[in-house]
């Protein structure tokens, strides 16, 4: 049986996935729910589609002929990848291009806003100031820092390239040079960039990567773009260091609580620019989703492991 699971405010994406998978001769159980708690029955549950509901050891042990669990988007981090592959169950995600592509043209039209203060120049304009206090900066010449080396983080540098700016990029993952990219440990990029943006996943390991500890290495003044994870950065340390000028300023579009409360204090700060983890989403995404999905979700029917599968080496284990 496919289970397609999804919190409510993405009802749309789950009757998209069931239509296209209709569309493959495919049936499907759907449920819009908060917690996998709220469904009586999971037991027959071969295959799980998971929107933004949590899958740890707990709901797995409720599906024991649960055999691979999906993520309709680039993210995952709902899932229990590791517990998941200590069982010997796939997990895959859908990799649309669309969303990439968004993902990175939209951290960068946040770094762009940052240098060019764009906030502070309309407010110009709007409040028929009479001076230009001038402290907009171009991007040639900066070291741009990346933290991960994914999908997203490739097509960053590849639309930057022409800029003139420096890429030097930390990941764990990453084994054979690339040109025109310098790998390098997390301390030296802290050190070196004027500006830093975050694009790795959320995982144990990088879980509050950034903190006090981190934000003291990086020199004054240094821009930040979050659009990753909200819990890869300390939140409260992040606060301090906007406050202080360690940072100059960032752009956060994701955040540990979501949506972002109304009291949190990064609302206060005028060198911050919010947005609600939507920044990079797209009707093109939106568009070419479904179909993907639905297609993941027939291979791994099929008895197949789709491209996407994260842990390849632990099924079947």
């Amino acid at each position: 049986m496919i289970a397609v699971i999804g919190i409510p405010r993405a009802a749309g994406l789950s009757d998209a996935i069931a239509s296209a998978l209709r569309g493959l001769g495919l049936d499907c159980v759907r449920n819009d729910v908060s917690r996998m708690d709220e469904i009586a029955d999971l037991s027959g549950v071969e295959i799980l589609l998971s929107t933004g509901v949590l899958c740890r050891a707990a709901e797995m042990d409720r599906m024991p002929r649960l055999r691979a669990i999906v993520s309709p988007v680039l993210g995952y981090d709902w899932i229990d990848a590791g517990e998941a592959s200590r069982r010997g169950i796939a997990v895959c995600n859908t990799e649309v291009a669309e969303n990439r592509e968004g993902m990175a043209e939209s951290t960068i039209m946040l770094l762009l806003a940052l240098l060019y203060r764009l906030h502070e120049t309309e407010a110009l304009l709007r409040t028929n100031a009479q001076t230009d206090p001038l402290q907009r900066h171009i991007l040639k010449g900066r070291t741009v820092g990346i933290i991960g080396w994914g999908g997203i983080t490739r097509e960053v540098i590849k639309r930057l390239a022409a800029w003139g700016c420096s890429f030097i990029v930390y990941s764990r993952s990453a084994s054979q040079p690339v040109p025109g990219v310098s790998f390098v440990p997390l301390d030296e990029l802290l050190e070196r960039s004027d500006a830093i943006l975050v694009l790795t996943s959320l995982n144990p390991s990088t879980r509050h990567m950034l903190g006090s500890e981190q934000f003291a290495k990086v020199r004054p003044g240094t821009l930040l773009v979050n659009t990753a994870r909200g819990a890869i950065i300390d939140e409260a340390a992040l606060v301090e260091a906007l406050k202080s000028g360690q940072l100059g300023a960032a752009a956060i579009d994701v955040f540990e609580k979501e949506p972002c409360p109304p009291d949190h204090p990064l609302r206060d700060l005028p060198n911050v620019i919010l947005t609600p983890h939507a920044i990079g989403h797209n009707e093109e995404a939106q568009a070419a989703g479904p179909a993907l999905t639905a297609q993941v979700l027939k291979t791994l029917a099929d008895g197949g492991l789709p491209d996407s599968c994260k842990n390849r080496d632990a099924v079947g284990k």
